[in-house]
């Protein structure tokens, strides 16, 4: 009779130990690209201690949250966001292609670890990282064999690519396309390239 007394108050003490967690993502398909922005979103049924890691394509772990001298309580069906609204930093999908986890861990008497294994209650999800297909970029100028000049927005780093007409093969982003040539007034177009794309640019050069 005891026996069946102790294992109804240890089951009713297992019920009300239970943290429900969820942890989801910005968008409903969960591929992204190499310098995609991502946010998170996470909320538990229970006041608790919370702890949310990144697990790399390699391998390597990162703690998103709680931050720094912070111990990552978190209040019941609140829905929290990383980074927060008032950040000041956003987080930036860097790759290599592979699968990343993201984990969260949550326990109601104090901070969890990812090393901890008892009374740690977990849920995790996976993203899809993939390179995407490259652009094309054809650039046609008049007068012809002028010079082209590619700079990436993001890197700021210039590059001499050859003289028009000329097809250019790039990663999906942001550029600053300059054509020039001696006697002509220099033209500079910033574009956006998006996966797979095949763009033609043509551009007229005014003489001095």
């Amino acid at each position: 009779m005891l026996a069946t007394i102790f294992s109804v108050i240890i089951a009713l003490n297992l019920q009300i130990d239970t943290v429900n967690l969820d942890i989801w993502l910005d968008r409903d398909d969960y591929t992204f690209y190499p310098g995609d922005r991502i946010k998170i979103f996470f909320k538990a049924d229970r006041d608790c201690y919370v702890a949310i890691y990144d697990i790399d394509t390699g391998g390597r772990e990162s703690l998103l949250f709680p931050l720094q001298g912070e111990n990552g309580y978190i209040l019941k069906d609140r829905v929290y966001e990383l980074p927060s609204s008032d950040a000041d930093y956003d987080y930036e999908v860097t790759g290599p292609a592979g699968i990343e986890r993201i984990i969260i861990l949550a326990s109601t008497e104090e901070p969890p670890a990812l090393s901890d294994s008892e009374w740690i209650f977990k849920k995790e999800i996976e993203l899809s990282i993939e390179e995407p297909e490259p652009a094309k970029l054809r650039i046609i100028s008049t007068p012809p064999k002028c010079k082209i000049y590619i700079k990436e927005v993001k890197s700021n780093n210039r590059v001499y690519i050859g003289k028009t007409p000329r097809t250019i093969v790039l990663k999906p982003g942001e550029y600053i396309v300059e054509i020039k040539k001696w006697g002509y007034q220099t033209i500079k177009r910033r574009i956006r390239l998006e996966p797979d794309e095949k763009r033609r640019v043509y551009v007229h050069l005014l003489p001095w």
